[in-house]
């Protein structure tokens, strides 16, 4: 899949579990790049001297099942399964059509606030306003602020 589809995955999973569960599930942070929201430790395990976000990342079948029985292990069922139903969900979507969807979210938008769409930014998107923002879209705006 390609590099820019796999951040907006890892955003969307990040954001339903801040909504849901009320903590991380990603330890770092997401920038909000021209592209949309961008972990830079995923970024930099990817990236090489020809990267760039619609350059496929391949995964070796070894090291996909390594990563697959850890998060097993370390993970509950419930989460486990919220990140099933994220990419049941988005996973469909083209990289592109992903890219949109966060550019019309709040998280992003208030990061980018004052950066012109086409330029870099290494603003980070605020995983407080991104719960907010999720956990409102869950339950409501009316209910998400008294479950704050």
């Amino acid at each position: 899949m390609p590099h820019l589809k796999l951040q907006k995955l890892l955003y969307y999973v990040e954001a339903w579990h801040l909504a849901i569960f009320q903590q991380s599930l990603i330890v770092d942070k997401f920038k909000a790049w021209m592209h949309g929201p961008v972990s830079t430790k995923v970024w930099h395990e990817f990236k090489d001297s020809k990267s760039t976000l619609m350059k496929d990342i391949s995964i070796p079948a070894k090291e996909a099942r390594r990563i697959t029985a850890k998060l097993t292990k370390e993970l509950k069922p419930d989460q486990l399964s919220l990140i099933d139903d994220v990419l049941s969900e988005y996973g469909p979507l083209t990289a592109y059509q992903l890219e949109g969807l966060t550019h019309s979210e709040t998280p992003w938008v208030e990061a980018r606030n004052g950066i012109a769409p086409a330029q870099a930014s290494t603003a980070t998107i605020s995983k407080e306003t991104m719960r907010k923002f999720y956990r409102g879209r869950l339950y409501g705006s009316h209910a998400a602020k008294q479950v704050s």
